[in-house]
């Protein structure tokens, strides 16, 4: 099978291969690539063709119906990027025996968290980046079934997420937390006359709930409420917060200018409220090279301080 003869015989030209491919796969086609990878389409699309052949399987389906990955081009995707992440980390590992820090540093992170108070992750960056000033860093968002998959897979070496559930496949420590009250507009009709809803009140009102898994969902089960509509960004969830229809939980420290304008307001609550816990992570295996180790030390001995004084 072709398959074998690429396994067996891997070149420095399969992997230029691999990479086109993952550009293309990204990017949602090749006319997309090619503004990526500064090739023209008809290189790009030999590339591909090359690949395929190299391989023995259609990768991609391309053509007046648009582009979609086939179930074999799917399964590529995914180990050409594992491979290409453990080639990177091979290289940093061997790089660093002769000199000081380099490579990349791939760091991965769920939205909204600049604005947290307890968030020291610039902070961290800055004394990072003093240290080792030859690593080039690269900083993607994403949600929490991404960063999981990106850290198992190695695209993504350290990832600064809230706590979504237990594994054994990664390393992680505590790093700050973020309270979520309830808002919603001045305009919206619970709080008429400038009164008080009441919990009964408000459970019965519609709810923003997110559309993806994450503990801010799972929270909002727990707390045994039905979404009238669902948002899948925090942006999202202003927006219909805004328009006085829903209500819905927010970080407080994202809240903030949106209350200060007088677009939304907080409903004092003692149980429509609930906490989420954010945390440093690295995957067990791929195992860490040591740039990922370092910041995540740098990481974690910042938010120390703050951890053991409550701040």
């Amino acid at each position: 099978m072709k398959t074998r003869a690429l396994l067996a015989s891997l070149a420095e030209a399969d992997l230029r291969l691999l990479r086109v491919f993952i550009a293309i796969a990204e990017s949602g086609g090749l006319a997309a690539a090619e503004l990526r990878l500064n090739i023209s389409r008809s290189v790009i699309s030999r590339h591909l063709k090359d690949l395929e052949v190299r391989l023995g399987v259609r990768l991609c389906e391309r053509g007046r119906a648009g582009f979609a990955l086939t179930e074999e081009g799917r399964v590529v995707l995914d180990a050409a990027r594992r491979l290409l992440a453990q080639i990177e980390a091979f290289r940093s590992e061997v790089a660093e025996l002769h000199a000081g820090m380099r490579g990349e540093l791939n760091l991965v992170m769920f939205d909204k968290i600049v604005s947290n108070p307890g968030c020291r992750l610039a902070d961290a960056i800055a004394a990072f980046g003093a240290e080792a000033p030859a690593v080039t860093l690269n900083v993607f968002v994403a949600g929490s079934s991404e960063i999981e998959k990106g850290l198992l897979d190695g695209r993504f070496h350290v990832a600064v997420h809230p706590f979504h559930r237990a594994s054994d496949s990664f390393t992680s420590v505590h790093l700050f937390d973020e309270f979520l009250p309830l808002y919603a507009s001045p305009r919206h009709p619970l709080l008429a006359g400038g009164r008080l809803p009441s919990d009964d009140e408000l459970r019965r009102a519609a709810f923003v709930g997110l559309g993806y898994h994450s503990p801010n969902m799972e929270s909002f089960w727990r707390l045994g409420l039905q979404p009238a509509a669902r948002a899948f960004e925090q942006e999202a969830s202003v927006l219909l917060i805004r328009s006085g229809r829903y209500v819905g939980f927010l970080p407080d420290h994202y809240a903030q200018a949106f209350e200060a304008r007088g677009e939304i307001v907080r409903i004092p609550s003692e149980t429509l409220r609930y906490s989420c816990e954010w945390q440093a992570s690295i995957a067990r295996t791929p195992p860490p090279g040591r740039v990922a180790r370092r910041f995540m030390e740098i990481l974690v001995a910042l938010h120390a301080p703050a951890a053991a004084s409550g701040a």
